[in-house]
């Protein structure tokens, strides 16, 4: 909702806020003194539970601030701070976080020190630190001049005092290509603030601006809940400022440092093992490594070790990593299909937590490894082996053929890595699962379709007068009887299940990810240019799965044509492993262009103008919907296709179930670029809320019941 302010913005405030009902009052009371200079008050609302919307806007009523909700689902501060940043209309922006308070007078300083310096890009005040327990402690900036790069250098080796969140009035123009890191919640304003000082000269106040409230139990809790997991993500960040002109030697310096911060949590709460391989970063850089802290830390890590009892476990012990293994048909690595993406992403987030190996029945094709060391992909046949038997006198044509000779190596895998949880794809894998069950404390089936739905949908007929389509949901409920929890991608597929289930038992939700969303952009893309053919249509699949085979045909055949009497330059671009022979005979008919297994998609994406989806059939979610509004590509797509996602038909998609509905509406978005841009930027902020990397991180947590108090084996919450 919104609250008018005035028409014409000076400084737009934006406040990520999550769960901050008891703070956000005081908050927005803080900038009652300066409301004249404030044109808008963005409140990036992140998946609250609690009532921080609602009393936000009262409390914005009473001190008559001109607020905005902005309702996300991102799970970083990073990523909600970079979506203000896409609204904002002021000349200037001010951070704040929603349990912390601007000082009397405070913005007014900011905004006066950018006005009489034209030529700064972000002024920088005091800033007053409140610990439970310590005194006040005054926080004045110093260590910086007029050379930016000195400043950046400076900023990551502590020789200039940090900046705090709340401290500091940024022009917009300043940040017009700086955002904040959103895959960690670790230094992410580090790395902002690092980026900023590169390219713009500073302004110093001495005064104080803030009041910001330091909470060191949860800055522990950041440093002790899977610091690995933690550290990697930061050194990512970390290693993309020397795009801004860092040298790596300071990068290195500063990994090392924070390196050094988590190894002193880890002490303190006596895990050891952490520490150590820690301090393995620590030791990478050769002054710090050396030195008497990073001596001292040693010497206690080693102490501490020989403290601890073989025989009894610690409180270290009881928090071992979680080790899984991911079973497939298919090789999951390289992740191409949809199910291949949906298993690497699982593993990729499952090895968070500790080691994963991903095992296939088929041989893999690329005998390269994942660049993650925690990930190893294995196979449990060979080209070329003799023929063996398989699992089972009888199986119905949905499951796969599973060697006896895959078995015996997946027994021996699992006796030696030792997983605590195993999580199998498919009732296709349904052999596996009773020789599995004593081999694991958790086992998990992860039916990326309801298959009984899907075959009753591809053979167009009532399920219930379909003997097929009877024997595998015959074969789903002995399944789910047999392990312990279910994945399903959506609440859809969840209500379905349950309704076939025999017994009560965990289904959790666990939807599919953005694909390979290392290699997207950060902010929304521009655009794709009109300079061969408008509009390029885009559909990326598996083009031998029968619904997307039926989908292109429809696409080529019906919807194109259609498209093409208005936009006589419109092109379709089909793409895909494994085309079927009618596929390619579709690349023969006007405007039809068809990529036949692409190493990456990422440049067909950012070329094209429209993605429409014709799925008459399928099951779980589809990823190639999230892709392209990941990429800002505007989607058209039948209701089927787009069941499970949650998306606002009219709103961040359109859909129709006619091939005539499909190709008029293609027809008026691209001739609307108002409408077209809207779709593009609410897709877009759609897609990253619900199923960006900390959605789905949340989404495998729960998964592996690593929130299960329990399961002795789930990471403890430091108190």
């Amino acid at each position: 909702m919104s609250i008018p302010g005035r028409a014409q913005p000076d400084i737009s405030i934006i406040i990520p806020a999550r769960n901050a009902a008891v703070t956000i009052d005081a908050t927005l009371r803080s900038l009652l003194p300066e409301r004249s200079l404030i044109g808008e008050v963005l409140l990036v609302e992140d998946g609250s539970s609690d009532q921080t919307a609602a009393i936000s806007v009262q409390s914005a009523l009473r001190y008559g601030l001109p607020l905005e909700i902005l309702a996300v689902r991102l799970g970083s501060a990073g990523a909600a701070r970079n979506a203000g940043i896409a609204r904002a209309k002021g000349k200037f922006i001010f951070f704040l976080d929603a349990d912390d308070e601007v000082m009397a007078g405070g913005l007014g300083l900011l905004h006066d020190a950018l006005l009489r310096h034209p030529e700064a890009g972000l002024s920088v005040g005091a800033s007053i630190r409140r610990a439970r327990g310590r005194p006040d402690k005054l926080k004045t900036p110093h260590g910086y001049t007029s050379d930016r790069a000195s400043n950046a250098r400076r900023y990551l080796l502590n020789e200039a005092w940090p900046i705090a969140m709340g401290s500091a009035l940024v022009a917009t123009s300043a940040t017009a290509t700086v955002r904040f890191p959103e895959t960690t919640s670790l230094d992410e304003d580090t790395c902002y603030w690092a980026a900023l000082l590169a390219r713009a000269q500073v302004a110093t106040i001495p005064a104080p601006v803030l009041l910001y409230h330091h909470d060191e139990e949860r800055m522990a809790r950041r440093f002790v809940l899977a610091p690995r997991a933690t550290f990697l993500a930061i050194a990512v960040e970390l290693d993309k400022l020397a795009d801004s002109g860092i040298a790596k030697e300071v990068l290195q310096w500063r990994k090392a440092w924070i390196a050094l911060r988590i190894s002193r949590q880890l002490i303190k709460h006596n895990r050891y093992s952490y520490a150590m391989s820690m301090m393995r970063a620590v030791r990478a850089h050769k002054s710090l490594g050396r030195s008497w802290k990073a001596t001292q830390y040693r010497i206690r890590i080693r102490f501490g070790a020989m403290m601890e009892r073989p025989d009894y476990p610690s409180r270290a012990g009881a928090d071992t990593e979680r080790r899984t293994l991911i079973v497939s048909f298919d090789p999951a690595f390289p992740p191409v299909s949809g199910a291949d993406l949906r298993n690497f992403n699982n593993a990729s987030l499952a090895a968070e937590y500790g080691p994963v190996r991903l095992v296939s029945v088929r041989p893999p094709g690329n005998p390269s490894q994942p660049s993650d060391a925690r990930i190893n992909a294995v196979g449990l046949t060979i080209d070329g082996e003799p023929r063996s038997a398989s699992l089972g006198w009888w199986r119905i044509a949905e499951e796969n053929r599973i060697p006896r000779t895959a078995l015996v190596r997946l027994r021996s895998l699992v006796q030696t890595f030792k997983p605590d949880t195993i999580v199998v794809e498919g009732i296709g894998l349904f052999k596996l699962l009773r020789p599995l069950r004593p081999l694991t404390k958790q086992l998990i089936l992860d039916m990326h379709n309801v298959e009984s739905e899907l075959a009753a949908q591809l053979r167009h007929i009532r399920p219930a007068r379909s003997p097929a389509v009877l024997g595998i949901r015959r074969l789903e409920r002995k399944a789910q009887s047999i392990v312990d929890r279910v994945w399903v991608c959506s609440n859809e597929d969840r209500e379905r299940l349950m309704a076939l289930a025999g017994r009560t038992m965990p289904v959790d939700v666990v939807p599919n990810g953005i694909p390979s969303v290392e290699a997207i952009p950060d902010v929304l893309p521009a655009e794709a240019p009109a300079d061969s053919g408008y509009p390029v249509i885009l559909f990326i699949g598996h083009l031998g799965y029968p619904p997307n085979v039926d989908a292109a045909e429809r696409l080529a055949h019906a919807i194109l044509p259609r498209i093409r009497q208005t936009l006589p330059d419109a092109k379709l671009v089909l793409a895909g492993r494994s085309p079927k022979t009618t596929v390619r005979a579709l690349a023969g008919l006007p405007g039809v262009e068809l990529v036949e297994n692409p190493e990456s998609v990422a440049s067909l994406l950012s070329g094209a103008h429209l993605s429409i989806i014709p799925l008459g059939a399928g099951g779980g979610t589809r990823i190639k919907i999230l892709e392209a509004m990941a990429w800002g590509v505007p989607v058209i797509a039948t209701p089927l296709a787009a069941e499970g996602l949650g998306l606002v038909e009219n709103d961040q998609v359109l859909l129709s179930a006619s091939d005539e509905g499909l190709a008029a509406m293609a027809v008026d978005l691209s001739l609307d670029a108002e409408r077209r841009a809207r779709q593009r930027f609410r897709a877009h902020q759609a897609v990253w809320a619900k199923f960006g990397p900390q959605a789905i991180r949340d989404a495998v947590r729960a998964g592996l019941a690593l929130d299960n108090g329990d399961d002795d084996r789930s990471f403890p919450i430091i108190p």
